[in-house]
């Protein structure tokens, strides 16, 4: 199982005008990690949820108040 280090970067700090600019993943395995970035028009819902697909925890930086807001008000 992996954990996730999830962070993103947006056009600005609101939640109903700011895009999704970047997502940007790390996942970790005890010694194996890779990277997921998704830019552009690669930032869908569907895409973030195949690179976080059998993920045990997800982190992020400040998502409770801002990343986990923006994805719901962009992808419901």
């Amino acid at each position: 199982m992996y954990d996730a280090y999830l962070d993103i970067e947006t056009t600005g700090l609101s939640c109903q005008y700011a895009d999704i600019t970047i997502i940007g993943i790390y996942l970790v395995n005890g010694k194996d990690s890779r990277r997921v970035q998704l830019v552009g028009k690669e930032v869908t819902r569907g895409n973030l949820l195949e690179a976080v697909k059998g993920v045990q925890t997800i982190y992020t930086y400040n998502g409770s108040r801002f990343a986990c807001p923006l994805f719901t008000a962009h992808w419901g």
